[in-house]
């Protein structure tokens, strides 16, 4: 079923699927600290990403695209700093997006450079601005990329924190980050999303956005959502559904503070001219596919275990 907005403002998807159409005042935990406006904000944008070998995949169409157009738009803004990072995942188990970008902002703790960053665009590589003559779409896509001191900004409307979302880093710290416990495809941006509905601040979707947003899912996603078997999506249903009115728990115990990862290495690459920050990830596993390696057998969501 497409989206269908109903008069108090959310989306058929929240209201139905999500526990209902929730606004919290917001918390104070979750606000940004006094003295924490700076006159010059500084971006980080990450990437979630998996690729054999930097140099073959990542040349896809859709990353070379994104690393173009992204860094035409990001300098439009002149009182803006911006670094791009690729979280690459490069173990053998199912893709984690939200465990790559926690690994990521992870690394940056440790490198000490994440109090560099005031706000963070957590950006799909298949997603990137159009181009377009429309001022309308112009308008909008720069005022998205803009920092966003309370609300962050999603692309899909009112129920997602999904494609692309900006957020300032204060507010991705204080609900502990994305859950580390979807792996495949599904869920982990509604799992983010009511950890910041807890906070008072559920994402906005800014005007004109997801129609001045090019969308190329490349042909690597396809696959993998499609090996996603049944199982494992109501597994990750159940999983949502069972923090839906208590969060907090959940975002204390699973999350940024939480991630048992390796950065591998970090290398700068160039992607269609643009200089990008390429961090190596190894995701440890969960507890299946612990058992199954100390067992000498792979695991992969949506075939048959070996």
């Amino acid at each position: 079923m497409g989206f269908k907005f109903l008069p108090n403002g959310c989306s058929w998807y929240e209201t139905n699927r999500l526990g209902g159409c929730v606004r919290r005042p917001a918390r104070r935990e979750c606000a940004l600290p006094d003295g924490a406006a700076r006159a010059r904000h500084s971006l980080a944008v990450i990437i979630p990403y998996r690729a054999a070998a930097w140099g073959g995949e990542a040349r896809l169409p859709a990353m070379k695209q994104l690393c173009r157009r992204l860094a035409e738009q990001l300098a439009r803004h002149e009182e803006l700093d911006y670094r791009i990072f690729v979280s690459n995942q490069t173990d053998q188990h199912p893709f984690n997006r939200g465990a790559l970008v926690n690994a990521a902002v992870g690394a940056l703790r440790r490198r000490h450079e994440w109090s560099e960053f005031d706000f963070l665009a957590i950006h799909d590589v298949d997603r990137f601005p159009a181009q377009t003559n429309d001022s309308a779409c112009a308008r909008a896509s720069y005022d998205y990329y803009t920092f966003p001191p309370a609300e962050p900004r999603a692309l899909n409307p009112s129920s997602f924190a999904g494609g692309v979302l900006v957020i300032n880093t204060h507010l991705f710290s204080a609900v502990n980050g994305f859950s580390n416990q979807f792996w495949g495809w599904g869920e982990e941006d509604n799992d983010l999303f009511i950890r910041l509905r807890w906070c008072g601040l559920p994402p906005k979707h800014g005007d004109e956005l997801e129609r001045c947003m090019e969308h190329r899912d490349c042909a690597a996603c396809k696959q993998q959502k499609r090996e996603l078997n049944q199982s494992a999506l109501r597994s990750h249903e159940a999983r949502l559904r069972a923090r839906l009115s208590h969060p907090r728990p959940f975002m204390l115990q699973d999350g940024l503070s939480t991630l048992n990862s390796t950065v591998n290495s970090v290398h700068s690459r160039l992607c269609s001219k643009t200089k990008v920050t390429v961090l190596q990830v190894n995701l440890a596993p969960h507890w299946r596919a612990q058992r199954l390696a100390r067992e000498g057998r792979s695991y992969s969501i949506g075939k048959k275990k070996t």
